[in-house]
Formats: C-alpha cells, structure tokens, sequence
C-alpha cells in the first residue's frame, strides 16, 4: 500500500512561493528559471517536482497565494455600499491602500504578476481579472445612478473606457512602484478624469 502523501510544510511553501514572485516579476514567465527559485529558496528539486511539477503550475501557485495575501491587506467595498457622500472617498481610500501594499517588496510582485506578457494560463488570475473588470462595471453603474459620473458616456462604453484604462494605470504603476508616491496622485488624477466626475 502506498504512503500518503506527506504534506508541505508551510514555511518551507511560503519562502518557496515568495522566491518565485520576486523570480518572475523580475525576470518574467519565460526566461524565469526553476532552479534559480528553488536555490534561492533553499528548495530542493526533487520536492519541486514532487508538490509542483512544473514551472506552470508554480507560477499559479505564486499568484495565488499572493492574491490572498494582498487581499488581506486591501479592503475591496462592494459597489451596492456606495452612496452619494461615500463614493470617491471609498475609490480614493480603495487607491490609498493598493498603494500603500505596494510598499511591500513581496506584495508589489503581485501586479508585476498580473500584467505580465508572457504569463502562462492561470485560473486564478484569470478569476481575478473578471472579478476586477466586473467591480470596475458595478462601481461605474452605481456611479452614473448617483448622478457623479459623465452621463454622457454610453453605459457600456463607459464601462469598458474605465476598465481598459485603469487596467494600463495599473500596469504603469506595477512597473513604476518605487516611484510610488508619484504613481499614487498619478492614479488619482486619472481616475478622476476617466470616470468622468462631474
């Protein structure tokens, strides 16, 4: 009968799975190289290929779980709270904390990840990508019914301008983080401009 398998241990995952971030941010999906990260993380091969596989499936894993760290230091409010007194001072405080994240050197790994050319398929960060551009919607809708937002904008065209343009902010800014502060009051400009407030 076979053993179970043994599980990882979770601080071994963890340097693991941080190595890999920095790994991939800096050098991207393609030229980055597994067994640079597992040195890196004192990791040996044979228990890369054991838990991992391969270099597809690390990558998911990094994502990941970076994603659920950053969600716990970034609140994201659900649109249908916005009202007329909450609306900007939400999506600015909801800057204010990406931005503050950022200052993390393992956190800023994660929009580097995200915007990366040549990144593998990812469920997880296709997931996040969806469930980004659907609050991006929600908050514009909720936005142009509180009467805040440019209503002479087509909804849908709307919609897709403030998603495709926060999402290249967002990129800019995820390549620019040392320069963060410039990035923050960047961002707070273009959001401005490009939900159209009135």
């Amino acid at each position: 009968m076979a053993r179970p398998r043994k599980p990882l241990d979770p601080a071994r995952r963890e340097a693991l799975l941080r190595h890999a971030r920095r790994h991939f941010a800096s050098n991207g999906y393609e030229a980055a190289s597994v067994s640079k990260i597992n040195q890196a993380a004192d990791f040996p091969r044979s228990s890369f290929y054991y838990f991992f596989g391969e270099k597809d499936a690390l990558f998911e894993a990094a994502f990941s779980d970076g994603l659920e760290k950053l969600s716990g230091r970034v609140a994201v409010p659900h649109p249908s709270t916005l009202d007329a007194d909450s609306f900007w001072p939400t999506v600015f405080g909801l800057i204010d904390s990406i931005s503050e994240a950022q200052h993390d050197e393992d956190l800023a790994c994660i929009p580097v990840l995200f915007h990366l050319p040549d990144a593998p398929p990812s469920p997880s960060l296709d997931k996040f990508r969806d469930a980004a551009r659907e609050w991006c919607g929600a908050v514009v809708r909720v936005g142009r019914g509180l009467g805040l937002l440019d209503q002479e904008i087509p909804d849908d065209l709307h919609q897709d301008l403030v998603w495709n343009i926060a999402s290249t902010v967002d990129g800019w800014v995820a390549r620019n983080h040392e320069n963060a502060h410039r990035a923050e009051a960047l961002t707070r400009k273009l959001v401005v401009r490009v939900l159209g407030g009135q």
